[in-house]
């Protein structure tokens, strides 16, 4: 998952509108910015508007006209020389005009301070938290951990560790090549972006993490850019998950009843997606209960619950994965579509599947609205565009409603 912090704040935050500025006035600040649009934009007229950004009020100039190019070749030329004003450019077309916002304040690479300690420690934990949980559900609980390690029987942790480690290990490595993808595709662009901060749950249990984050600092450029920043990381995990599904089919899996599952749900039943079911199928005619084999094959397990996570991921809302998706290939119509998704999460977290209601606090908390980017004109190309709606198909394929089957 991505979580974007630029300049542009929330869509809704107060703006306090200024009189209006003559751009022939060549003492103030607006006529300093449109002199510097020259040959780039025709400036038709110009506005003042001061924002209210995080409690601070910074300078805002908007600009109607029409750019006299490409947006996507023009746009950088802009930043370029807004950037020595000390102005960030952000722009969109409405109708027949182009507009352009310019705040003031700039944000580049260079704020990026990374403690890389702190994403070594958080790796570490995560490590020790999925490798419990993987023992757990081959039915070695901590309580018994605990005995034999106070009887001195460190075999035992040993004999524990290497029970959890195949779960582990495929789990942490579907996460890890998702944000390595997002991490990679931010850096392709050119834009500033942290490590993977991986996050451990200290309540051991049916995964022993949430998943994993990285932050954007510095504004994506345009759709293109936002676009393969954030369908990167759903398709890289997917095709380690899905490699690692096909892989999990043909090991032998335990022999005994997931106890972790039973006493969470009653039963080994999960719900399967329709592309995990159809594999299935093929790959493992023999196989009669498809469900009961992957709760109790480590490998498949990790794999599934790694669809279940780039299914959450890719949740057209907020600043989730699929909330870049949805924006880049519906601009601002993705607003009306992450407010439905996001009432549609309530009702089944209410209902169906309880843990909907964690993401749907997630997706409040970073924004249910998609920050548009800098360059919100150009639009994305053919491939582009057949890739995201091949997404929303995929979104269907590997997810379910019910994952967890309760009260059987």
């Amino acid at each position: 998952m991505t979580i974007s912090e630029s300049l542009m704040g929330d869509p809704n935050e107060r703006e306090v509108v200024a009189p209006f500025y003559n751009t022939s006035d060549e003492s103030d600040i607006v006529s300093q910015l449109a002199r510097l649009l020259n040959g780039l934009f025709a400036v038709h007229e110009a506005q003042r508007m001061d924002r209210n950004f995080r409690g601070q009020t910074i300078a805002a100039v908007i600009f109607k006209g029409k750019l006299l190019g490409e947006a996507e070749a023009l746009y950088p030329q802009i930043t370029k020389r807004f950037q020595g004003a000390g102005f960030t450019p952000l722009m969109e077309r409405r109708g027949k005009s182009d507009i352009l916002l310019a705040l003031q304040g700039t944000i580049t690479a260079a704020q990026v301070n990374t403690r890389r300690w702190v994403h070594a420690l958080l790796l570490f934990l995560t490590i020790i938290t999925t490798t419990l949980s993987g023992a757990q559900f081959q039915n070695i609980s901590l309580n018994a951990i605990s005995r034999e390690v106070q009887r001195g029987n460190l075999g035992y942790l040993w004999q524990a560790f290497v029970a959890g480690a195949p779960f582990a290990f495929t789990l942490l490595l579907i996460l890890g090549v998702h944000e390595m993808g997002h991490y990679l595709a931010a850096r392709r662009h050119g834009v500033a972006v942290t490590l993977p901060y991986f996050i451990p749950f200290p309540l051991i249990g049916i995964l022993g993490t949430l998943g994993a984050v990285i932050f954007i600092k510095s504004p994506l450029t345009n759709r293109k850019a936002l676009f393969d920043v954030g369908i990167s990381g759903p398709l890289a995990g997917f095709v380690v998950a899905l490699i690692a599904f096909v892989i999990g089919l043909f090991l032998t899996p335990s022999s005994r009843p997931n106890m972790a599952f039973v006493s969470l749900f009653g039963s080994e039943r999960l719900g399967m997606p329709i592309l995990l079911q159809v594999l299935g199928d093929v790959l493992r005619p023999d196989v009669t209960n498809l469900a009961r084999f992957v709760s109790r094959q480590p490998v498949a397990l990790a794999a599934w619950f790694g669809m279940l996570l780039t299914v959450l991921n890719l949740l057209p809302i907020g600043q989730l994965d699929g909330g870049h998706v949805m924006y880049t290939l519906f601009g601002k119509v993705a607003w009306q579509i992450a407010m439905i998704t996001f009432f549609a999460m309530i009702m089944l977290g209410l209902t169906v599947f309880p843990s909907l209601l964690f993401f749907a606090l997630l997706a409040a908390m970073t924004g249910l609205r998609h920050p548009p980017p800098g360059n919100d004109i150009t639009e994305l190309n053919r491939t582009r565009k057949i890739i995201g709606y091949g997404t929303i198909v995929l979104f269907f394929l590997i997810g379910t409603l019910t994952p967890f089957s309760i009260g059987f």
